[in-house]
């Protein structure tokens, strides 16, 4: 076994010492020649360790469900562009702290790519922040309640990626509406945002008490975003299509 290649493994868990002391104990225990157990043995931790971390991530990310783009049909909707999502898969707009939009009716796939980019966000080993934008509306709600708003702020703030899905579904008070802009504001500095709507832009500022919000937090998240627009069929419905098809032809036979 490679003598620095244990060492890498004791400075991954954070064992400089034993790593810099390794040699000398080899060269003290010449009996002790044969590292293969003990980096196998290494190997083992390092493994865990990583596995822990992605359940917690996925636990502080609040995913409904672990989808990927490996379960996404991109032949039932030949109309959506699935370069530029794949583009999008590589994760460098996190890098650049970019917002992604994903735009179109109700049931063609928006909210399975948006998970899917969390959830290789999460593999990757950024922290992620996932909502609806009702839910986002709730936690806000309940901070400010509680006296925690600065607490959940400084949460959101330190996770590298806020997946929003439904946005615009609910109206907004003025006071959450104002938390809300604040936070697309400051996330430019620090967090990439994606962002899922089924409602036409025009109709976005419909959810905020009044239009100064509305066009001050609508031109933040057009700011330099990445904008797919997804057209065609319902995917969502597309079982229930089928089943009530077979359904019809049981029942005229």
């Amino acid at each position: 076994m490679n003598l620095e290649t244990v060492k890498t493994q004791l400075r991954s868990l954070r064992l400089s010492v034993a790593a810099r002391e390794l040699e000398e104990l080899l060269l003290q225990h010449k009996n002790a020649v044969s590292l293969d157990w003990f980096s196998d043995l290494l190997t083992r931790e390092l493994d865990a360790r990583r596995q822990n971390a992605l359940t917690l991530r996925f636990k502080q990310a609040g995913f409904p469900e672990a989808a990927t783009l490996e379960t996404f049909d991109f032949h039932f909707n030949p109309e959506i562009n699935e370069e530029k999502i794949r583009e999008l898969a590589t994760l460098q707009f996190i890098e650049n702290n970019g917002i992604v939009l994903l735009l179109g009716p109700c049931g063609v796939g928006k909210t399975h790519v948006a998970l899917a980019l969390g959830v290789a966000a999460a593999h990757r080993g950024y922290r992620v922040y996932w909502a609806t934008h009702k839910k986002l509306v709730e936690h806000i709600h309940f901070a400010k309640a509680e006296g925690t708003l600065d607490q959940f702020f400084k949460r959101m703030l330190s996770c590298r990626l806020w997946v929003i899905d439904d946005w615009a579904a609910v109206s907004m008070s003025r006071e959450i509406a104002e938390e809300v802009f604040d936070l697309i504001d400051r996330r430019k500095y620090s967090t990439a945002l994606v962002l899922t709507s089924n409602r036409d832009v025009e109709e976005w500022g419909e959810v905020f008490p009044n239009s100064v919000l509305a066009n001050a937090t609508i031109d933040r998240l057009f700011e330099q975003a990445h904008i797919t627009v997804f057209k065609g069929k319902s995917y969502r419905l597309k079982s229930r299509i089928t089943t009530r098809g077979v359904d019809s032809t049981s029942r005229s036979s």
